[in-house]
């Protein structure tokens, strides 16, 4: 309700409905006996309906008078119609007298009305309390509080009534009560009330964090689970302190009686969000971190509760922004101020002479105060406690060492995580398609592996094997890399003639072997940091500003990007990065590269400050026009061989449903899925709409690719990758270094096309995801029988599936197995201070702020783990059906667009940003683009009459026929025309 000097209403009074999932206000029609506007007052459900009581309205015509009312009203929500229905509830015996700012609570079908305002009685502040018996709507009188106030609140749990704080009538400190001073003080008395022995106690403070004075907050109980009869624990938000004391306090005083919380008391309006333990009458405070309005009168309302978890929303309000406070006083106001300041230093107070310091040091400007209608995402978990607390981290934390996830790799040529082992590639296992190393051929010798013989100056190298790099026409000589193992870790290479290079023969699964068994140093290719400077006005894909960069305008921006590449390397690639590695940024541990995306000119290749950049930046984009002018032939011939596939035979090979099981390489425990899905769907929306949700990855986020796997080495390495055709995710720059120049698209290849041109029943494919961070997945696929699927199945359901979520941009799979390690007190966690300094390393637990910090920062804050309640890294079979369920009813997101899904959202503990974008279901317009029946939009194919309407299936054709027979056939007599 509002009816007030902020919000006047022309109706008289105003209901309104907040949609706690759409997240959306509503003005709903009331009729029968109003209550009428009113302030102050409350309300609370009951068997279905609304219950409101008290309140106050002011009359403003004529003569000012208030009115306080006792009347119990029910708005009749189980009725029928857009319409409720108000009516007066006739109750028995004695009601209270009326009231206005009381605390109510509803407690196992009782209503409990304590305090409240009435200036009407003697006292104003009142501190009596009733009950309402809901079975008969009695009011019964119970015993009177210990101290006069309102603006407080108050919670029931464990058979007692709690309050917490307020306003009253009783001066604070009378010595220093004064004209000046604002008559109802806060007070942070806590008190509760044994509903069996019918007796107010005072409860005791317990904890640093104290609720301290204070009125007008918000309180929320929360439950383990919904259902419970009794709250765990409460969290209250918000609020307004008067000090009631005409003095403002000095810092020191501040800081005597707030402690460490002394600044969040500089203003009258609180943004702390505390948590009080039902079991303990332990204070604990849940701090957000982002920027949040400090408001006093707010509502709260709880969304869902499980496992200890609550999510909940905190909106409306008014306060007052810190970095923008601004106030008034009126003329009245001022001229009286000034007299009282002449009368106290007549009498010779200590006050400043300054009439201006003076109205500071009083707190006598009036603080302005803002009104918000935002509404604010909670999430609250566990309070941090002590070691052993039951609840999901610490589950989490105490995770059985089988189930922690290490890294797994296999030894053998056509492994995907050969990368995580060696320093070698798949072209090294095989054959190289070149004889002998003769003058001026880098481009059949770039990258090959080539042994070298004759050394004179260098005849420890004799014997030894590197890369070959350019050519060096100056010198005529052949630039050649050693591994970076074998070199401690420098990326220096030596200048060697021809006749002293020999092709190095195929490496074999034993030489590696041994290769490994030599030395205990990492014998990986190290991350690559690329650092990409690009004009600041390019939404374009990396590749395109790198082979055909558009020029920087004199004076214009330049932004530079970073990513950090993680995964195999093509055999080119590996003398590529050598060659252009800055070993000014670089070291053993990372090899770092900056290129400039733009036209350079011949001062640009001269000047010493950019010769580097800019020789590293010619030679990469000539090596990835020269890798797409390679790849594009292969990829036209691969896409026309799957064009061949026509439905009928997809259909003929395929059946109704395959059979797909993916898993996640390189790692155990294993993190795999099971789903079944319709041969019509493209790789695309396989990718987007089923693959991502299942895995609980990122759709439209990162660059990804699909390809065949075969077990003749040959075949796998010419093997042809489909994926997006464009990309402007950051880490689709990475793409020649191992996938290739170009890609075939995969909005134009089925799944069922893939799986019809494999000669066998099963089809191996790999998918990698991420191209950065390199997460590769084996996925087989099969025929499915069709009495396995379940009939509620569309065009694709997900049966099952085991293993952890793995965040976005955790860095690869070595850096994941690190992040588990910190929870779980496997590895030391980086302390930092408030300016984000580390400042000590220490292993730590759920008890502590630092490992929240660090799993709301590593983990929560990641676009794939932005869950509501539970632990975002476990995998919930009921969630990832829902989610795929959602994907497949939503168009399939273009590509091109990745780069606008990058963004980072802060999910805490506590408070969240505001979302100011509305979340709504999609809009498809064409007919073509959705299930006439279901809804989906992916695996579809059109009416082959009319081609105007689309099914998911033979099925739900045949059940829509019906309905579609009159306008096909319309359709085709108007074509026939």
């Amino acid at each position: 309700f509002c009816e007030n000097d902020i919000l006047p209403s022309s109706d008289g009074d105003e209901v309104w409905e907040f949609n706690i999932t759409k997240r959306q206000w509503r003005h709903i029609k009331t009729a029968g006996k109003s209550p009428g506007p009113r302030t102050g007052h409350s309300m609370f459900p009951w068997k279905g309906d609304l219950y409101l009581w008290g309140g106050m309205m002011e009359e403003r015509s004529g003569t000012p008078r208030r009115y306080y009312f006792t009347k119990l009203y029910k708005l009749n929500m189980t009725g029928k119609g857009p319409v409720y229905k108000w009516e007066v509830v006739k109750t028995r015996s004695q009601e209270p007298i009326g009231r206005e700012e009381y605390a109510g609570v509803l407690y196992k079908g009782k209503y409990y009305v304590h305090a409240g305002n009435n200036p009407n009685v003697e006292g104003s502040a009142l501190k009596d309390t009733w009950v309402l018996n809901l079975s008969n709507f009695k009011w019964s009188p119970l015993k009177d509080g210990p101290v006069t106030r309102h603006c407080h609140c108050m919670w029931a749990g464990n058979n007692k009534l709690y309050v917490l704080g307020g306003r009253t009538d009783i001066p604070q400190d009378p010595a220093n009560f004064s004209l000046m001073n604002v008559s109802n003080p806060s007070i942070e008395d806590f008190v509760s009330f044994d509903l069996g022995t019918k007796t107010w106690k005072y409860e005791d403070l317990v904890g640093k964090y104290r609720p301290h004075d204070m009125s007008e907050f918000t309180v929320l109980p929360l439950y383990n689970k919904d259902g419970d009869d009794e709250p765990s624990s409460v969290v209250i938000w918000g609020g307004y302190r008067d000090p009631g004391r005409p003095k403002t306090m000095t810092l020191a005083e501040r800081k005597a009686k707030f402690g460490e919380e002394h600044e969040e008391f500089r203003l009258p309006y609180k943004k702390r969000l505390l948590r009080f333990d039902m079991k303990t009458n332990v204070w604990k405070p849940l701090k957000p971190t982002s920027p949040i309005l400090p408001k006093a009168q707010s509502f709260m309302c709880r969304l869902k509760s499980e496992n200890g978890i609550t999510h909940f929303l905190i909106g409306g309000g008014y306060g007052v922004d810190p970095d923008h406070d601004t106030r008034d006083l009126s003329e009245r106001t001022r001229a009286e101020a000034h007299r009282l300041h002449q009368d106290a230093i007549a009498l010779g107070h200590e006050v400043p002479a300054d009439f201006e310091s003076y109205m500071n040091a009083q707190q006598l400007s009036k603080h302005k105060p803002q009104y918000s209608n935002k509404v604010y995402e909670v999430l609250v978990t566990e309070s941090f406690g002590e070691r052993g607390e039951a609840g999901w981290s610490w589950n989490f934390f105490k995770l059985s060492a089988d189930k922690l996830p290490g890294v797994e790799s296999v030894l053998h040529p056509a492994s995907p995580t050969l990368h995580n082992i060696v320093d070698l590639s798949l072209d090294d296992f095989l054959q190289p398609r070149v004889d002998s190393v003769v003058a001026d051929d880098q481009n059949n010798l770039f990258g090959v592996r080539v042994k070298f013989v004759g050394l004179k100056g260098r005849q420890d190298l004799n014997g030894e094997v590197g890369r070959c790099g350019r050519w060096l026409s100056k010198t005529g000589r052949y630039e050649v890399f050693l591994p970076l193992y074998e070199n401690g870790g420098k990326l220096g290479s030596i200048s060697v003639k021809p006749e002293n290079l020999l092709i190095a023969d195929a490496v074999t699964t034993l030489e590696v072997e041994e290769l490994l068994a030599y030395t205990s140093s990492d014998k990986r290719f190290p991350p690559v940091l690329i650092n990409l400077a690009r004009t600041s006005e390019s939404d374009r894909p990396p590749l395109d500003d790198i082979i055909d960069p558009i020029p920087i305008a004199r004076g214009g921006g330049v932004v530079p990007i970073f990513d950090t590449y993680r995964g195999p390397l093509s055999k080119e690639a590996h003398a590529l990065l050598r060659t252009i590695a800055n070993p000014e940024i670089g070291n053993d541990k990372m090899i770092a590269c900056s290129l400039l995306a733009q036209k350079f000119s011949e001062e640009d290749r001269r000047n010493p400050n950019t010769k580097k950049m800019t020789e590293s930046s010619i030679f990469f984009s000539d090596f990835v026009r020269d890798r797409k002018a390679k790849d594009s032939v292969r990829v036209a011939s691969f896409e026309a061989s799957m064009a061949k596939f026509s439905d009928s035979m997809v259909d003929e090979v395929c059946g109704k449903w395959l059979k797909v099981v993916v898993k996640l390489d390189g790692i155990h425990p294993p993190i795999r899925r099971e789903f079944v899905v319709r041969p019509a769907m493209t790789l695309r929306a396989l990718h987007d709409q089923v693959l991502c949700p299942i895995m609980g990855w990122k759709s439209n986020y990162h660059c990804y690719a699909f390809r065949k796997v075969f077990e003749d080495l040959e075949k796998l390495k010419d093997s042809c990758w489909i994926g997006p055709r464009t990309s402007t995710a950051l880490d689709s720059m990475f793409m020649p270094l191992y996938v290739g120049g170009c890609v075939a698209n995969d909005k134009q290849i089925s799944i069922g096309q893939l799986y019809a041109s494999e000669e066998s029943d099963n089809l191996k494919v790999q998918w990698v995801h991420d191209f950065g961070d390199w997460y590769s997945h084996s996925i087989d696929i099969s025929r499915c029988d069709v009495k396995k699927v379940p009939s509620n199945a569309h065009v694709a359901y997900l049966m099952g599936g085991e293993g952890l979520n793995i965040p976005e941009d955790a860095g690869g799979l070595f850096l994941y197995e690190q992040l588990i390690g910190k929870l779980t007190h496997r590895f030391p966690m980086d302390i930092s201070d408030e300016n984000g300094n580390c400042v000590s390393r220490d292993f730590t637990d759920p008890s502590s702020e630092h490992w929240w910090g660090y799993f709301n920062t590593e983990v929560r804050n990641k676009p794939n783990m932005q869950r509501s309640l539970g632990n975002p890294l476990e995998f919930n079979l009921d969630l990832a059906r829902n989610d795929v369920e959602a994907a497949i009813r939503r168009p399939t997101q273009k590509s091109g667009r990745e780069n606008q899904n990058v963004h980072s959202m802060d999910f805490r503990t506590g408070l969240i940003h505001e979302k100011d974008k509305k979340v709504s279901a999609s809009q498809v317009k064409d007919a073509t683009k959705l299930c006439a029946v279901c809804g989906v939009t992916v695996a579809l194919r059109k009416c082959s009459s009319c081609k105007s309407v689309a099914y998911c299936s033979r099925e739900h054709q045949v059940e829509h026929w019906k309905e579609h027979k009159s306008a096909c056939k319309a359709v085709q007599k108007k074509s026939n025309k």
